[in-house]
């Protein structure tokens, strides 16, 4: 029902099922909003992305085709929508967009499982797939367990690639709740981590109930060669 409620004006927030805490922490301001409508314009005029990270990553990414967006976390525009806890830039990219390589590293996170990658994981990922999944360590057993339990090819490609611009959100709030008690929002948007996401993607034409979201620390993301995170820093 959504588009059509969207298309009689209204504005729809979405409320993650988060701790209240979180919830108060992470209150929408005017800055976030300045800072995630630049990213995203931003997103908007490249032609490609490149991620790279001390622990081995090195993904390109065509943005050519690609859909960019993002939020905030509040809307002031009639037929919009938002998500609280906000913060965030993203784009999906069109089919055979992505090639490279992924390496999780202990402290990044595994958001389907809420829990900390505490050994590598090595994605190889070929035009969109991730064909190989590497790694000796319970993460990647874990990992490929999972996605293989699908049955379904598509659960290995690229449903969403971004990076994180909320200041407040924190990195290690994962560590202070029950699994029970959040959905990790705040994990995908904490300012200076690299999102890589797999699972649907309708831009490409992809439709799967796999999904992992991957964010990630120390990544460095370029777009047309213009730095934007160094090293989980955001350039503003």
């Amino acid at each position: 029902e959504l588009p059509a409620i969207l298309k009689g004006g209204a504005r729809v927030i979405y409320i993650s099922n988060e701790h209240p805490e979180a919830l108060v922490r992470l209150m929408p301001d005017d800055a976030t909003e300045t800072r995630v409508k630049d990213h995203i314009k931003r997103l908007r005029g490249a032609k490609a992305m490149t991620v790279t990270s001390p622990a081995g990553t090195d993904l390109r990414i065509n943005l050519e085709g690609a859909v960019a967006g993002g939020n905030w976390g509040f809307t002031t525009r009639p037929g919009t929508l938002t998500h609280w806890p906000g913060g965030i830039a993203l784009a999906f990219p069109a089919a055979g967009s992505v090639n490279g390589r992924l390496v999780l590293a202990p402290g990044d996170v595994n958001l389907t499982f809420k829990r900390y990658i505490e050994s590598s994981i090595v994605l190889t990922i070929e035009n969109d797939y991730v064909t190989a999944i590497d790694g000796a360590g319970l993460d990647a057993q874990l990992m490929r367990s999972y996605i293989e339990a699908w049955g379904d090819r598509e659960s290995y490609a690229v449903s969403h690639v971004g990076y994180g611009l909320c200041d407040a959100a924190r990195w290690d709030s994962m560590a202070l709740y029950d699994k029970r008690d959040f959905n990790g929002t705040e994990l995908r948007a904490f300012a200076g981590n690299f999102l890589y996401s797999t699972g649907a993607n309708e831009v490409a034409g992809r439709y799967t109930l796999g999904h992992f979201d991957l964010p990630m620390r120390h990544c460095t993301v370029l777009l047309d060669g213009s730095t934007v995170v160094d090293n989980g820093r955001v350039v503003d």
